[in-house]
């Protein structure tokens, strides 16, 4: 096979191959491949710069994508430039894109097949180490979300994942809309969530922000009113019901010591009676929450017992809502915070 018909194998744009060998034993194919005449413009990786005298040569060899049944090897001369802002440097070749001895469609083909496998298997399926499968797959994402368009976050979430003892928290920011995983951080500091909004955020990103769920960690809410103070902060529902069954506890609690003697048993235990709906209950609990009501009332036994848990439920109500009004008439900011009940 002649090196022009090898040459249009490769697909490389720019290079030509010069020298070919074949080893039929090992099933191996290698290539020698340079620049083609005319296609000298030379591309500083460190900075972009276009340059077009070189520095000197080396030759550089990489696995590409095999070859029917043979393992193809690529040797490329690379030039060096001499960069005015960077100094010496290493051309930037888009077949090459880092110091790894990998093509760059070969590790696309990698993190292609590791998302349907495991990097076990895709190492045994390419020969390689399973380390390296993992590298390569940790390349090839990163390639992809620099070139993806990302979308707008205008519902985002905020949350934290703990990892133990030596590492603390990791925290973590979601785009709710999408549901996909947009940054991960060490610790839940306020300079955590700070990190985020200055380096992954635009300005006009920032104010594209509508509303923001996080639980009671105050660090989060200031980073989040500090950056985007147009955001509505909306407290997520498992944080609200931990503090309305505290409530629930202390009321009970008050109710236990309240009552003397021979009434506390009908108050004792009945803490999770309190939080289950009617409609859940059977007739026995039922004839016990008829029971408690009455005690709360004083001996009023008028009105079912249905009809007073939907008048205890608004009660709760009404004073959660009297209470958040009197906050918004102390704090301004306040009226950012909804809670989702």
């Amino acid at each position: 096979m002649r090196d022009s018909e090898l040459t249009k194998l490769l697909g490389w744009p720019g290079y030509r191959v010069y020298r070919h060998e074949i080893n039929e034993k090992e099933k191996t194919l290698r290539l020698w491949v340079r620049r083609k005449r005319g296609n000298r413009k030379l591309v500083c990786s460190g900075c972009g710069r276009g340059l077009e005298k070189a520095h000197d040569t080396s030759e550089r060899e990489v696995r590409d994508l095999p070859c029917m049944e043979f393992r193809t090897t690529v040797n490329v001369e690379i030039f060096r430039v001499c960069c005015p802002d960077c100094g010496v440097k290493t051309e930037k070749v888009p077949q090459l894109p880092s110091k790894a001895p990998f093509s760059k469609r070969f590790e696309d083909a990698v993190g292609i097949a590791c998302e349907s496998a495991s990097a076990r298997q895709i190492a045994g399926r390419f020969g390689l180490a399973a380390s390296t499968v993992r590298a390569i797959d940790k390349r090839y994402l990163e390639r992809w979300a620099r070139s993806r368009k990302k979308p707008l976050v205008r519902q985002m979430g905020v949350d934290e994942i703990y990892l133990g003892k030596s590492q603390k928290f990791l925290t973590v920011v979601s785009n709710l809309e999408t549901g996909e995983p947009l940054w991960f951080g060490r610790e839940r500091k306020e300079e955590t969530l700070d990190e985020f909004f200055r380096t992954e955020l635009s300005p006009l990103r920032r104010g594209r922000i509508e509303a923001a769920c996080v639980d009671m960690w105050e660090p989060f809410t200031k980073s989040i009113l500090k950056w985007a103070p147009q955001c509505r902060i909306v407290y997520d529902k498992f944080h609200v019901m931990q503090h309305a069954n505290r409530a629930v506890d202390e009321v009970r609690r008050a109710e236990f010591f309240r009552k003397g003697g021979r009434m506390r048993g009908v108050v004792k235990g009945k803490r999770w009676l309190l939080l289950t709906r009617w409609t859940n209950l059977d007739s026995r609990k039922r004839q016990l929450l008829n029971e408690l009501f009455r005690i709360a009332a004083g001996g009023d036994s008028s009105g079912s017992g249905k009809h007073r848990s939907a008048a205890a439920s608004q009660a709760i109500h009404d004073s959660l809502a009297n209470s958040l009004a009197a906050t918004r008439d102390e704090d301004p900011l306040s009226g950012k915070f909804v809670c989702v009940v």
